[in-house]
């Protein structure tokens, strides 16, 4: 038995080559969020990079609201007063490392035992994207639930 190549109609080809690229397309398209509710959070990874001055590795990122922030007042407090008054929401970043607080820029609160700690935890203002406050910890303050980056490229 023989076969023959038959030709498809310019139509046919051009729809299939449609439905190719599309499908193409929708595998590998860019995403430009985080793909939780911290992708507001996006902006603040540089800035946060640069408070612990590239050191450590990248833990996670998590958006906390205004309404979360109250629960802490004595967090909030001082916040505010880096914010220069009213504070929205803000972004908190978190890097494991070995951190000292004069390593750090805008340290926040005491030292942890031993002078060292293995968490800095940054907080940024999503607003504004300034740097408010940086924490280091030896114990993980907060959970990051989702760490949907793991590394920074450099």
């Amino acid at each position: 038995m023989r076969f023959t190549a038959r030709k498809l109609p310019t139509a046919a080809v051009v729809v299939l080559l449609s439905f190719g690229s599309l499908a193409l397309a929708s595998c590998t398209s860019a995403r430009n969020a985080l793909g939780t509710n911290s992708s507001p959070c996006y902006l603040a990874l540089p800035v946060a990079e640069d408070a612990v001055h590239g050191r450590g590795s990248f833990g996670g990122v998590r958006l906390e609201t205004a309404e979360q922030l109250a629960k802490r007042t004595h967090l909030l407090d001082v916040l505010l007063a880096r914010a220069g008054g009213k504070l929205h929401d803000v972004c908190v970043v978190e890097y494991r490392g070995i951190y000292k607080l004069d390593e750090v820029e805008r340290p926040l609160g005491p030292a942890p035992p031993g002078g060292v700690g293995r968490y800095a935890i940054v907080v940024v203002s999503r607003a504004s994207n300034q740097l408010l406050a940086t924490l280091v910890s030896a114990t993980q303050p907060v959970r990051f639930r989702h760490t949907a980056l793991r590394s920074m490229p450099s």
